[in-house]
């Protein structure tokens, strides 16, 4: 795939999980998601505040971030991936953490938690599309057949 279509692919998947993780944050802070305050026994917190920050700022922030870095190929080359990289394992271990302290109580975490696993991929796969596409603009045809050497 080239590195354009994939670009596009880590940036919807990034944008997709930071807006999933702050409409989550202030669904825990209103109360419109429903979820019981008793779901936080046994865990350090008595209410959804903190909870809702850190998956406000913390998982939607680093998402969002990697998205724009990756929209508009911000930084060195590999930046974008290595940032869509550590927001999908931000995400992997929100989830994880949070299965760990409340249990597996929706398919929801699930999604989310492979949605993590997809934004490492896609993020692998930018990082193939990036080095490839510098090889590619760094050599010159020579020889016979069409055989590429370094310039």
């Amino acid at each position: 795939m080239s590195e354009k279509r994939m670009r596009i692919a880590v940036v919807v998947a990034d944008l997709f999980e930071a807006a999933s993780a702050i409409i989550g944050a202030v669904g825990l802070v209103v109360g419109f998601m429903g979820i019981p305050v008793s779901i936080l026994s046994g865990t350090p917190f008595t209410d959804f505040t903190v909870p809702a920050l850190l998956l406000g700022f913390v998982v939607g922030g680093s998402a969002l971030i990697a998205a724009v870095i990756a929209a508009y190929a911000l930084g060195p080359r590999h930046f974008d991936a290595l940032a869509s990289v550590a927001a999908g394992c931000i995400t992997v271990g929100w989830l994880t953490v949070e299965i760990a302290m409340i249990g597996l109580a929706s398919w929801a975490q699930v999604v989310w938690w492979l949605a993590g696993v997809v934004m490492i991929g896609l993020a692998a796969l930018l990082w193939q599309a990036e080095s490839h596409a510098a090889g590619v603009r760094g050599m010159h045809p020579r020889g016979v057949g069409g055989s590429h050497q370094p310039i």
